[in-house]
C-alpha cells in the first residue's frame, strides 16, 4: 500500500510537470502492483487512468488497449460504474480516430449501463458525444434528438457549463440541416449561459456565431426583401462580436468578423461599406501574417472593386 501510495505521488508531481513518460512509467507500475495482489477494483481504476494518461501523451492504440484490460477488471470486480467510465472514455477515444462505428458502440453500451445505474450526469455526457458522432458523420437528424436529452440531463442536474455547450451543440447541427432560425435559439441560449458564467470567450465567440447564422438565413431569403432584416441582426451581433474579441485578445477572430461584416455589407447590397470594412480586414489579415484569409478576403475585395468601377462607368 505504501509502494502504491508512493506511485500515485509521482505520478501527481510528473502530470503537473506534463511528465508524460515518467506518470505514465508510474502508473504501470501501480497497476501491476494492483493485479499481482487480486484488487480487481483498482486494477480497473489504474488501468484507466493509465489508458487516459497515454492518451494525452498521443498513443491512441495504445491507450485502447489499456482500456480493454482496465474493461476486463472491471467486469470481474462487477464493478458497473467504473465499466460505464470506461466504455463511455473509449467512445470517446474512438470518435477522435474516427473509429465511428466502435464508438456508437461503446458509447450506446455506456448509455445502457447509465440508465440502469440512474447515472444522470453519465448519461447526459454519453448522448452528447454520440451525438457529436453522428455530426462527424454529417447526419444531423440522428444527433439532434441526441443532443436534446443531453440538454435535459444538464438542466435535471443544474449544470450550466454542460448546458451551454449542449445548446451550442445543438445549433451545430442545425445549421448542418439549414434550419438557422433554430441554431440561432441554441446559440442564443448557450450565449446566455456564457454570459452567466463569465465565460468571456464563450461569450464573445458564440455572439459571433450568432451572427453568422443570421447572415446565412439572409442569404437563403435572397432576392426577397425579407433577407433584410436578418442581414441588421447579423450586423448588429457582429458589432457586439468585435469588442468582444479585442477583449480577449483574440485579433484573428476579430478580423474574421470585419470580412464578415463586409461580406454582409456586399450582400445586402451596401457595396461602398463593403468595400471599407474589407479594406480593414485586409489589413488585419495581413499585419496578423494570416496569409490564406488575406488571400480570399483580397480576392472578394478586388471582385467588388471591379464591380463598383464597372456599375460607375
Amino acid at each position: 500500500m505504501d509502494n502504491q501510495h508512493t506511485w500515485l505521488r509521482d505520478v501527481r508531481l510528473a502530470l503537473q510537470r506534463g511528465d508524460f513518460i515518467n506518470a505514465i512509467a508510474s502508473l504501470e507500475k501501480i497497476a501491476q502492483i494492483a493485479k499481482e495482489s487480486g484488487d480487481n477494483g483498482a486494477a480497473a481504476r489504474h488501468l484507466g487512468n493509465l489508458a487516459l494518461t497515454t492518451y494525452r501523451f498521443g498513443n491512441s492504440n495504445q491507450a485502447l488497449g489499456y482500456f480493454e484490460e482496465a474493461l476486463e477488471y472491471a467486469r470481474a470486480d462487477n464493478d458497473p460504474m467504473t465499466e460505464n467510465g470506461l466504455l463511455g472514455n473509449m467512445g470517446n477515444i474512438l470518435r477522435e480516430v474516427r473509429r465511428f462505428d466502435d464508438a456508437i458502440e461503446y458509447l450506446n453500451h455506456a448509455l445502457m449501463i447509465s440508465q440502469q445505474l440512474g447515472d444522470v450526469r453519465g448519461r447526459g455526457i454519453w448522448l452528447s458525444n454520440l451525438g457529436l458522432v453522428y455530426d462527424d458523420l454529417h447526419q444531423p437528424h440522428e444527433a439532434i434528438p441526441l443532443h436534446e436529452q443531453s440538454i435535459k440531463a444538464a438542466k435535471r442536474l443544474h449544470d450550466k457549463a454542460a448546458l451551454s455547450t449542449r445548446h451550442a451543440n445543438l445549433g451545430n447541427s442545425y445549421i448542418e440541416t439549414g434550419e438557422y432560425l433554430k441554431a440561432a435559439q441554441q446559440f442564443q441560449e448557450a450565449l446566455k449561459l456564457s454570459i452567466e458564467l463569465g465565460d468571456k470567450d464563450g461569450e464573445a465567440f458564440r455572439t459571433g456565431i450568432i451572427g453568422n447564422v443570421y447572415a446565412e438565413y439572409a442569404r437563403q431569403l435572397l432576392p426577397d426583401e425579407a433577407a433584410t432584416p436578418y442581414f441588421s441582426q447579423a450586423l448588429e451581433y457582429y458589432g457586439k462580436a468585435m469588442p468582444l474579441m479585442r477583449a480577449i485578445g483574440d485579433n484573428a477572430s476579430e478580423a474574421e468578423v470585419v470580412r464578415s461584416i463586409g461580406n454582409v455589407l456586399a450582400d445586402a447590397g451596401q457595396y461602398d461599406d463593403a468595400a471599407e470594412y474589407l479594406n480593414v480586414a485586409q489589413q488585419m489579415f495581413e499585419t496578423l501574417g494570416l496569409r490564406r484569409q488575406a488571400k480570399h478576403n483580397r480576392t472578394t475585395l478586388t471582385r467588388l472593386i471591379e464591380f463598383l468601377e464597372h456599375d460607375s462607368s
